[in-house]
């Protein structure tokens, strides 16, 4: 979605409201992610001018992400909702990285990566179906999750020590 100065100085307010259903599918900006697309997002918001130079947005997103499982590497729809606020600037400004300001070119300000990168943050690191008892194993290992219960281990030298009682007489 893409935007331009005219469109905030035709807008009622200069705000613009986003109501759009889109889709990410398979291209440059999920290649190196866990995400193989997003086939709907329900994205909603504003897009406030302040009549100058600056724009801020303030985005709604839900939708499901398609990742694949971390064990069998099949599809897994994951549903997700996020929210993104960004400030735009049609002018460059100093020290806009320390305000994580985004200068825009040629008076066009495209959501699009705002609303790939918020979508991505949402991303499971891994995820399967598989139940606990399915995960694979092998002679002497067993794959963990962050799930398993952890069982406090008593190091075996001080194991000894538990058995070893003094005397108060």
């Amino acid at each position: 979605m893409k935007f331009n100065r005219k469109d905030f100085l035709n807008a009622n307010n200069h705000i613009i409201e986003i109501d759009e259903w889109i889709a990410i599918e398979e291209n440059d900006l999920l290649h190196h992610t866990s995400v193989k697309s997003v086939p709907d997002v329900h994205v909603t918001g504003t897009l406030e001018f302040d009549g100058m130079n600056f724009v801020s947005s303030d985005l709604s997103m839900d939708g499901t992400m398609i990742v694949l499982d971390s064990i069998t590497n099949e599809d897994i729809d994951v549903p997700f909702e996020t929210e993104s606020q960004q400030t735009y600037s049609f002018v460059p400004v100093e020290d806009a990285e320390d305000q994580e300001i985004i200068v825009v070119k040629k008076d066009t300000i495209d959501i699009n990566p705002e609303i790939f990168q918020a979508i991505l943050y949402e991303a499971p690191m891994s995820i399967t179906r598989l139940p606990r008892d399915q995960y694979p194993k092998g002679d002497g290992w067993q794959l963990l999750s962050d799930q398993d219960r952890e069982e406090p281990k008593i190091d075996p030298r001080w194991e000894k020590l538990n058995d070893f009682k003094l005397d108060d007489d």
